[in-house]
């Protein structure tokens, strides 16, 4: 009965401090009759999409019967040293960067944004004695800042449209 008790006080006092589970934000996200296009960012829009499809969301069918146009742009990875063993002079960690630029356009044509960029970072270990996970682990990588964009995308675009209405 006590161990009832104290985990529904602990649930209470977690939900009361605004704690979400990972991912959970994009459920009480409405933004209907959005157009979503890419210009060179096909991840980042796939992952865009994906997400917002999972809830009460509506995608217009095209640019012109849409109330708000999203385009996602010039996507890349960056990958440079972050660190040098100053003993054998090898690379001990990297830093991956993440670019994408995104606008936002009303019906209209008038921008809300134009040309923002987006931009997330992860580092990660090298070791030189397991370059195959190494790789994979990169891939890994990418897929999570391609998902911490995504989030982002999704979070400027519910400030942006819900202040413009």
């Amino acid at each position: 009965m006590k161990v009832r008790l104290l985990l529904i006080y602990f649930l209470l006092l977690t939900t009361a401090c605004g704690f979400h589970l990972r991912g959970s934000q994009s459920g009480n996200i409405n933004i209907n009759n959005i157009y979503i296009d890419s210009i060179s960012a096909s991840q980042l829009t796939q992952e865009v999409k994906s997400q917002l499809s999972g809830t009460a969301n509506v995608f217009a069918n095209s640019a012109q019967s849409a109330s708000f146009v999203v385009t996602l742009k010039e996507e890349s990875f960056e990958k440079s040293v972050l660190s040098v063993s100053p003993e054998t002079g090898k690379v001990e960690e990297y830093q991956v960067l993440l670019k994408a630029k995104m606008d936002l356009v009303k019906a209209d044509g008038t921008f809300i944004i134009e040309d923002e960029t987006l931009t997330v970072i992860r580092d990660f270990a090298f070791d030189e004695t397991a370059v195959l996970g190494e790789f994979s682990e990169e891939s890994i990588i990418q897929e999570d800042l391609i998902r911490h964009a995504a989030n982002q995308v999704i979070r400027r675009l519910q400030a942006l449209i819900s202040s413009s209405k």
